[in-house]
């Protein structure tokens, strides 16, 4: 009944059978052991295995575990286990020390829709809350165990809702199952010669559903949206019923309910279904790479490029730091030392110049024009152009670096990310700010890196990345710690409080400085109107 066809780690990223390639592994951990001036690499550590955690026995009543066993419910350990975590650093510092805050007492493998009715009306009944799972990736606690201890847990998992309903080739609308995963979507979609060109990191393992309740983004948003501009109306069913949002291109039939329930996390009702809007397959997809001498000189680039007439579907830029990290995983360490500073020096971009990605997709003659047209804007503002591309290796690491974290992880390394989205006027602000604040650990000796991920005509996202020792006992509060400080810096100095990992229990705290209070008391009385009794997902978004 598992969620997904390969055995799956529990403890960590992706399937059992699959690690991040050993030399270039071996090559990065060098490179953190330089960098945090240490005399070697600490030994790799073993993982707590199933059988070391305490799980208790379900405490879902026998009653409803007789009555709903043949309609896909499990009690097996395993299946709870995996089912009480996300993907996020405080997840996976718990599993491998062997505890958790709380394992659901059972999960439900959705079979139809059918069901939900008889679902929510005997959850009420026998007093229990139901947590939606679709891949399970999320890195902010939104499937986080939580709630009244006296109530059993049931998660819902979504998985087996995965058909392609339907694909409206003239409209370009699919109407899809909120369960299925990534690629059986696209490889559903591209038979008929359609992308939804929704592709963010956790693609193979994440679900149209989850997309859709964290108000994801991936890395061609910038041609085709992040998945909130992709969806055209939705199924979602609530303890008081169901609810389908028109299916119209554009209305001015007051508030967006869609745009409400988009983003919502499960709180409100079960996402069951979508219809999305879908592209043609592009003909051609060709990327640059360049280099700029400082972050701020790339960032003006991109907003040029963004406020003029050009459409890149990928657009990436590193700080010197996450460059200098990217070039020690894709180049070998010969390289690096002599061919490298030589050519740094010879376009004159100093020592720790600034990685440049862009990509155009479309009809060979738009890309084309496009990309020639790019390519002088990078020129115009400083950038050097590289004459060979590092996308290949770029798009192959691109899925592949969650397992590099556990690779880190095992040596003792302190890894999480963040992001943001601001206006572009507040960008370098918010940089600066950031690096500043990080400058001030000193007794948790940080190393922090950062991208800007997505771009808009009105500013882009920053994606944050810090790496450290792992405090030996006090993980959990070494990474409290940062995660606050480093959220404050981004709410004190004007961004959002997350452009693309949701909320979940993580966030919820800062809420009501993006929302106000009395934004959040709205938000909550449509949860009381919708799930009056709690019964979903409690203790998420606020």
């Amino acid at each position: 009944m598992t969620s997904i066809n390969k055995e799956n780690r529990f403890w960590g990223w992706g399937y059992t059978d699959h690690e991040y390639d050993k030399e270039k592994s071996a090559r990065f951990l060098d490179a953190l052991v330089n960098l945090f001036d240490m005399k070697e690499l600490p030994p790799k550590a073993t993982h707590s295995p199933i059988e070391s955690f305490d799980i208790p026995k379900s405490n879902l009543p026998e009653n409803f575990i007789n009555s709903w066993k043949e309609k896909g419910l499990s009690i097996d350990n395993s299946e709870r286990l995996f089912h009480a975590f996300g993907k996020s650093y405080r997840d996976l510092v718990r599993i491998r020390a062997g505890t958790a805050a709380r394992v659901p007492d059972g999960v439900l493998f959705l079979k139809n829709t059918h069901d939900l009715t008889d679902l929510f009306q005997e959850a009420k009944e026998n007093n229990l809350l139901l947590i939606p799972f679709g891949g399970g990736t999320g890195v902010v606690g939104g499937t986080e165990c939580v709630g009244s201890e006296q109530k059993p847990i049931l998660v819902v998992d979504m998985t087996h809702l995965r058909r392609v309903i339907s694909i409206d080739q003239t409209s370009r609308i699919a109407r899809i199952e909120a369960g299925i995963l990534g690629p059986k979507l696209e490889e559903a979609l591209n038979k008929k010669d359609f992308t939804l060109g929704h592709f963010p990191q956790s693609f193979e393992f994440s679900s149209l559903g989850g997309w859709v309740a964290t108000r994801s983004a991936g890395q061609n948003s910038t041609k085709y949206g992040k998945i909130e501009d992709m969806v055209q109306s939705l199924v979602v069913h609530t303890p008081k019923g169901a609810i389908e949002t028109s299916q119209a291109p554009a209305s001015a039939t007051g508030p967006s309910l869609k745009q409400l329930l988009i983003g919502s996390e499960g709180i409100y009702g079960i996402i069951t279904e979508a219809s999305v809007k879908i592209s043609p397959l592009p003909e051609s997809q060709k990327f640059v790479s360049a280099f700029f001498k400082n972050f701020e000189q790339g960032i003006n680039c991109i907003r040029n490029i963004m406020q003029s007439d050009l459409s890149p579907s990928i657009i990436r830029l590193s700080d010197p730091d996450e460059s200098s990290l990217f070039l020690s995983l894709m180049l070998s360490s010969a390289f690096q030392k002599k061919a490298v500073p030589y050519w740094f020096k010879w376009k004159n971009l100093g020592e720790k110049p600034c990685f440049f990605l862009l990509a155009t997709e479309g009809r060979k003659t738009h890309v084309k024009f496009q990309l020639e047209k790019m390519k002088s804007v990078i020129k115009n503002n400083q950038g050097a152009v590289i004459k060979k591309s590092f996308d290949h290796k770029w798009k192959k690491d691109r899925f592949e670096l969650p397992y590099l974290r556990d690779s880190l992880m095992d040596h003792g390394f302190f890894i999480d990310t963040l992001e943001t989205a601001a206006p572009w006027s507040k960008l370098m602000g918010i940089y600066e700010s950031m690096k500043f604040a990080f400058l001030q650990q000193k007794e948790n000796n940080l190393h922090i890196a950062c991208h800007l991920s997505h771009a808009y005509k009105d500013g882009a996202s920053l994606y944050f990345t810090f790496i450290g020792q792992q405090k030996k006992g006090a993980e959990i509060k070494q990474w409290e710690d940062i995660k606050t400080m480093a959220t404050n810096v981004i709410m004190d100095h004007g961004g959002t409080l997350s452009h693309h990992h949701g909320i979940g229990y993580d966030h919820k705290k800062w809420m009501s400085l993006e929302k106000s209070p009395l934004g959040i008391d709205a938000l909550k009385a449509v949860k009381n109107e919708l799930d009056v009794d709690g019964i979903l997902n409690p203790g998420k978004v606020f």
